[in-house]
């Protein structure tokens, strides 16, 4: 009673663990995805607003190359044309250059409507810092150029653009916060909610598992049952083949319950309580055991361990992986021939691959990890088993977060790979 007591608490707890993860992922997925798509929202209006600014740059200084008076004062000879300002502030107003160059792009003649640029020399550092860009338009710092040719020669205007550029950083450091405060927004509300979104999960979830077990348990009575009548029977009638095949079905039966339970309790677990131990010996360990069973079965394996291989695991469900791929291989595998189990360290992985000759063709094997699916699929009496193992084998790689895969190199050859993670743990 006690025991159960425990039993059923540990269960409570993996739920209680479960449902805190289930929560905690769709609070991320859900905010994740929202914060992406504002991202991209945000990404493309400063994209669009900053070619936006370029156009209307451009746009005023083509205008402003078009311009009777410009053209006029770069058609006669004679000295720069200087507006001096007071100003030397480049925020406080868009100081306006115009060069006129030769083919080697040196200034012919210039204008200058900028205290920022306060003699030729200045100027020709912006026309070859220009040309060196090697388009017709562009920025330089805080200037955009554009490189034009009218009547009176190639042009070079400079547009001092910083007080755009200054209110075009505003907008995008505004667009940032807003983002930043949508963002959390979304992760306040999705919070509040999310209890509310998971509880019919929730629920489902905890009456599949109550009903998967409570049905295993009342199962488990009637079996007995039938198995005492059966036995009965057997002291008063003798051994019979109808006696025997009782009891083999309730023995199938039963073994179905307790690995639906097995399955479902492990199902439930969020997270492995790892501990640190020799995989090598493990593997080894596990072989030993089943070696017996292949030779009865007239199955050789045959073995190619590497030493020393640590891994940070739960010890028991890692056991009841390899004893899945063992049992699975000797189950399919043909008479008089080997099993393969090699176990190798692959850089910062250690890689289990059990091998053995089946009745298989190649093709996708994904369905060999579905709860009850079985590579016979006549499903006759002469290979035992539910089609639950595999599934179980993959579940348990998964709660280690390792990788499980299945594939046929060649018809006839059925191989099962699973991939250990060395940490530095060990």
């Amino acid at each position: 009673m006690y025991t159960l007591k425990l039993q059923e608490m540990s269960d409570i707890h993996w739920r209680c663990q479960m449902f805190k993860s289930l929560r905690k992922k769709f609070i991320v997925t859900a905010v994740g995805s929202v914060a992406v798509v504002i991202a991209i929202l945000a990404i493309a209006l400063n994209f669009i607003n900053f070619y936006k600014l370029e156009e209307r740059i451009d746009t005023t200084l083509l205008d402003a190359s078009k311009s009777q008076a410009l053209i006029k004062i770069f058609a006669e000879e004679g000295d720069d044309l200087v507006i001096t300002k007071n100003s030397s502030s480049s925020t406080e107003y868009n100081g306006f250059s115009i060069a006129k160059i030769d083919n080697n792009g040196r200034i012919i003649k210039a204008y200058r409507d900028d205290s920022l640029i306060p003699d030729q020399d200045a100027l020709q550092s912006k026309v070859i810092e220009a040309l060196e860009k090697g388009k017709t338009s562009g920025f330089i710092g805080s200037y955009r150029f554009i490189k034009v040719d009218t009547s009176v020669g190639n042009l070079i205007l400079f547009l001092n653009c910083q007080r755009e550029l200054d209110s075009y950083e505003s907008f995008v450091q505004n667009s940032i916060l807003i983002s930043i405060g949508v963002i959390i927004s979304v992760l306040v509300i999705i919070i509040l909610v999310s209890k509310r979104v998971i509880a019919p999960i929730q629920e489902t979830y905890i009456k599949q598992k109550q009903f998967i077990t409570g049905a295993s348990h009342e199962l488990k009575t009637p079996l007995a049952i039938i198995s005492s009548n059966a036995d009965v029977l057997e002291m008063e009638n003798g051994d019979s083949k109808w006696v025997q095949n009782i009891h083999n079905q309730v023995d199938r039966l039963t073994s179905l319950v307790n690995s639906l339970i097995v399955f479902s309790r492990m199902e439930e677990k969020d997270t492995v309580e790892r501990t640190c131990f020799d995989l090598t010996e493990m593997v080894k360990s596990r072989i030993k055991d089943f070696d017996e069973l292949a030779n009865f079965k007239k199955k050789n394996i045959v073995a190619d361990i590497d030493s020393n291989l640590n891994y940070y695991g739960e010890k028991d469900s890692i056991i009841q992986l390899i004893d899945i791929l063992l049992e699975n291989a000797i189950k399919y595998a043909l008479e008089d021939s080997d099993i393969s189990v090699k176990l190798k360290k692959n850089r910062k992985y250690a890689i289990l691959k059990v091998s053995n000759k089946a009745n298989v063709q190649k093709g996708n094997l994904s369905k060999v990890f579905d709860r009850f699916y079985r590579l016979d699929e006549s499903r006759n009496n002469t290979i035992k088993g539910y089609g639950i193992g595999l599934s179980m084998a993959q579940l348990i790689a998964e709660k280690h977060k390792e990788a499980i895969r299945a594939y046929v190199p060649e018809d006839g050859i059925f191989n099962i790979e699973i991939r250990f993670t060395l940490g530095e743990r060990c």
